[in-house]
């Protein structure tokens, strides 16, 4: 009787047993999705050829942040890409990245040479000189996708400017006083001939001008006071704030108390008012309130002003605005460097930096910004360019010898080694300069009318992780 028992507990055991493998398989389900996801670069070593203090040739080799080239995943034709290249130099073929996929599905690179198949591990390095392509499989084995990964790289030197002579334009030869502005895939530039400001346009080709506002010239000092905000351009006329998408058709927003309109970042006007203080605007100028300072409202520019925007490199919803220019020559001609402000405007902190900060450092007057005439900043990646004519007052500066670069908001410049002038450059002390939705630089010249479109290659310089020789 025992033995039945026990016979019949450990069928009573192996049914249960059974029954629990039954139920554990039937929830081991393997997903059918097969796509990347994701996909960046790790440190990146770039080359760069150099001369050496006794004459000869060496190179220097450089470490360069990968992640922050964003990369393109078009799922409908299996495609990575980074739409932003490389720069110059930078070795492709020893290519260190992260790749993710859907549902952990089973990532492998085809080789260069054969059909074979080998498995991505992160460590491995990938050689990317070429386009690879790159094949996820499901989990369960049914699906899989092969993707073409193309990392793109700058063929030429970043000192390879592209510069184009898109002609000369007449009334740019006399014109006294100029400013030019990008907005809406057009170059505009309004020309004082020392009576009224004209606006002339063309697209960003180069191909044509127009003259847009024949009939309705503004002021002769409305070139001093034009910004753009949005898909405006914003002048001050007569006190009044008149903004146009077009340069043509003008729309009065309102009276202004104000004394010149000197930036706008992406969502306000800034304005000198007559006491010497900074106004902004949230309302395109309708209403203006008191700005914080750092420093005496005396430091701030009031001739050959620029204003610049430059993303932060780590948030885009932050951004730095910066007014450049220089005092006026009558009231401080012992000035021999220009005035830099700038202010951080972040949204989404309440404790962001509300006041204006005077950045040009006194101490270092060897690293400060010539006092030029005609000085024109403009942004350049993340960084600062300058250009401009004979030095003003103290300034001893020969003009438009050098572009002179800042990567740290403007506190410290060099005369930049990267940045050239076109061969045949010529310009009178009346010059401005200005870059387009596309990445070009546009010089515009006083006493010869010459136009000067110009790209650069490899962009604008790297900065560095780490430096070795």
């Amino acid at each position: 009787m025992k033995r039945w028992m026990l016979f019949g507990c450990m069928a009573l055991v192996v049914a249960l047993f059974s029954s629990c493998l039954k139920d554990s398989e039937s929830t081991v389900t393997y997903s059918g999705d097969a796509a990347i996801t994701a996909f960046s670069l790790g440190n990146l070593k770039k080359y760069t050829k150099v001369k050496a203090k006794n004459g000869s040739d060496s190179t220097a080799v450089a470490t360069v942040s990968g992640s922050g080239y964003k990369f393109y995943i078009d799922q409908v034709e299996r495609t990575i890409y980074n739409p932003d290249s490389l720069p110059y130099g930078i070795d492709a073929k020893h290519v260190l990245c992260t790749i993710s996929s859907k549902n952990s599905g089973i990532i492998t690179i085809k080789s260069m040479i054969s059909d074979s198949l080998f498995y991505y591990r992160s460590e491995d390095s990938i050689d990317f000189s070429v386009p690879r392509t790159i094949q996820v499989n499901s989990l369960d084995g049914k699906n899989r996708a092969r993707y073409t990964v193309k990392v793109n790289v700058h063929k030429e030197p970043a000192d390879s400017f592209l510069w184009d002579n898109v002609g000369a334009v007449g009334v740019f030869q006399n014109a006294v006083e100029m400013k030019a502005v990008a907005l809406n895939e057009k170059v505009f530039v309004f020309a004082n001939d020392g009576i009224s400001t004209f606006v002339f346009s063309t697209p960003e080709n180069g191909i044509g001008w127009n003259l847009e506002n024949e009939y309705q010239p503004l002021p002769a000092n409305a070139c001093r006071n034009v910004v753009t905000l949005g898909e405006y351009m914003f002048v001050l006329a007569d006190g009044y704030i008149l903004r146009s998408e077009d340069g043509h058709q003008w729309t009065r927003i309102g009276r202004a108390s104000i004394a010149q309109l000197l930036a706008a970042g992406s969502r306000s006007l800034y304005a000198r008012d007559f006491d010497g203080g900074l106004l902004s605007s949230d309302d395109h100028g309708k209403t203006w309130e008191q700005e914080g300072l750092d420093d005496s409202p005396m430091l701030l520019p009031t001739n050959e002003i620029s204003c610049c925007l430059v993303e932060s490199r780590v948030n885009s919803e932050v951004e730095t605005v910066s007014i450049i220019g220089n005092r006026s020559v009558s009231e401080w001609d012992e000035d021999e460097y220009a005035h830099v402000w700038s202010k951080v405007e972040d949204p989404s902190d309440e404790k962001h930096i509300d006041y204006w900060m005077y950045v040009s450092d006194p101490d270092y007057p060897t690293w400060r910004l010539p006092r030029l005439a005609s000085l024109s900043v403009v942004a350049c990646g993340n960084g600062l360019l300058a250009l401009g004519g004979q030095g003003l007052g103290r300034c001893t500066e020969k003009g438009f010898q050098h572009f002179y670069y800042s990567n740290n908001g403007g506190i410290y410049w060099s005369k930049s080694t990267i940045y050239k002038l076109p061969k045949r450059f010529e310009s009178s002390d009346v010059f401005t300069m200005t870059t387009d939705s596309s990445n070009h630089l546009w010089l515009i010249c006083g006493g010869t009318g010459q136009v000067w479109r110009g790209r650069m290659s490899g962009g604008s310089p790297d900065i560095p992780t780490s430096y070795n020789r």
